[in-house]
């Protein structure tokens, strides 16, 4: 089994000078954590919940959340920020004819997801971890193996 069989074709898409309010609104309504920060069709970046956190260092170089008085001022500084000061520049990305298993041990060895697939320098889908195990749990179900007993 590839990528391609279990990835996801839809794309949430952010734009590079989009604000971190926006981003957040944007997984609120679309139900994801991490957006893929786009030029055109050109993928620049990937930010995610955990970055709206950590302003205004990426999550990815702050080894814990940034120390804020108070809600309002994180809130504040969303409205602030464009998501290129805080998006991952270096994004771990997949090819849609990677096999499938392959794909999971680079997420559970990197701490990396969701995945983006590519085809020929564009994203063409996302792998998350739930994609992988949707895909499994439909494999076929082969019989038990049959256990023999030889008797002395």
């Amino acid at each position: 089994m590839f990528v391609r069989e279990a990835m996801r074709s839809e794309i949430v898409r952010i734009e590079p000078q989009a604000t971190l309010r926006e981003a957040a609104e944007m997984m609120l309504t679309t139900g994801v954590d991490t957006l893929w920060v786009m030029e055109g069709e050109q993928l620049v970046g990937v930010v995610g919940l955990r970055d709206l956190f950590t302003v205004p260092v990426p999550a990815s170089y702050a080894s814990r959340m940034h120390e804020w008085r108070s809600e309002g001022q994180l809130v504040e500084a969303w409205r602030g920020q464009q998501v290129s000061n805080i998006m991952a520049e270096q994004v771990l990305t997949v090819p849609e004819d990677l096999p499938l298993l392959r794909a999971a041990s680079l997420m559970i060895g990197t701490g990396k997801h969701p995945l983006p697939v590519m085809r020929e320098g564009r994203i063409v889908g996302v792998l998350e971890r739930s994609d992988v195990v949707r895909a499994l749990l439909a494999l076929p179900v082969w019989p038990a193996p049959v256990e023999l007993c030889l008797e002395p």
